[in-house]
């Protein structure tokens, strides 16, 4: 009697264990199949971006051409109301232009698309161009824009100087945006002999630890009180990250609320061969 209950305990534990894995593979096959549904979503989702980006780029390109040309007296001389508006139509087309761009570099990098031709050069005049491209903005708001190189002769490193324009223009760009007052201070200086290290400093708004942790985030923006009317996709920094580790390059961030923002660069430098 005794072997014939075991027998049957241990038929119905065989059972039930048999009916667990059997539960636990058609679990594991509805996650499959979602996932498998996820990617897919995502995948047209990456599709859609890209074609609706190079799709609203040639529109884009129109409004600003037609713009330009009122404005320059091409097309007749136009009245003060006329010209405010067109300059705001400007100002709106340019927007939505950097916001095409922004998607179409984030399709580029999502799908491997993103071409960069890096080579040795000297970082320097990459840094003076994003100042003088950036010195409308911050002579408008009364900031000063510091650049220090603490070396005489830069090393050469492996760098796309477009793409780094596109970098630094959204770094120190986003620095005279979260500035009220005070200064960027912007310094290069060689380190262990290996690296060459960027750091852009600023005085402004500064941010908390938990929004420090997901600024590399895509489309994450700082939102407090502070933040309120500042414009953005939340997609500039999230380039920026990529671009440079895609140059072998690395960026860090620390920065104190109230205090001031300071993003680090580093980029292995180019060893002589002689």
């Amino acid at each position: 009697a005794y072997n014939r209950n075991l027998s049957i305990y241990l038929l119905i534990g065989t059972v039930f264990i048999i009916m667990l894995f059997l539960f636990a593979a058609v679990r594991l096959w509805d996650y499959a199949l979602l996932y498998n549904k996820i990617k897919e979503v995502d995948k047209t989702k990456d599709e859609f971006i890209s074609i609706a980006s190079h799709e609203l780029r040639a529109p884009v390109t129109g409004i600003k051409g037609h713009t330009s040309m009122m404005l320059d007296g091409s097309l007749g001389i136009i009245n003060d109301r006329v010209k405010n508006s067109t300059e705001m139509i400007q100002l709106a087309a340019e927007r939505l232009n950097v916001l095409v761009e922004d998607l179409l570099d984030v399709s580029r990098i999502e799908q491997g698309r993103m071409k960069i031709d890096s080579e040795p050069a000297n970082i320097s005049r990459t840094i003076k161009r994003a100042i003088k491209e950036l010195k409308v903005q911050s002579d408008i708001k009364g900031i000063i824009i510091n650049y220090k190189p603490f070396i005489d002769s830069f090393p050469l490193i492996n760098i796309d100087t477009k793409r780094l324009d596109q970098v630094f223009i959204n770094i120190i760009g986003n620095a005279i945006k979260y500035t009220d007052e005070g200064s960027i201070d912007i310094t290069v200086e060689v380190k262990n002999d290996k690296f060459l290290e960027i750091k852009i400093k600023d005085t402004g708004m500064g941010m908390s630890a938990k929004d420090r942790a997901r600024l590399f985030e895509k489309f994450y923006r700082v939102q407090n009180k502070k933040t309120k009317g500042i414009t953005g996709t939340g997609l500039g920094l999230w380039i920026s990250k990529r671009l440079i580790e895609l140059m072998d390059g690395s960026i860090s961030v620390d920065s104190i609320e109230g205090v001031g923002t300071q993003f680090t660069i580093q980029f292995p430098i180019v060893k002589n061969k002689n």
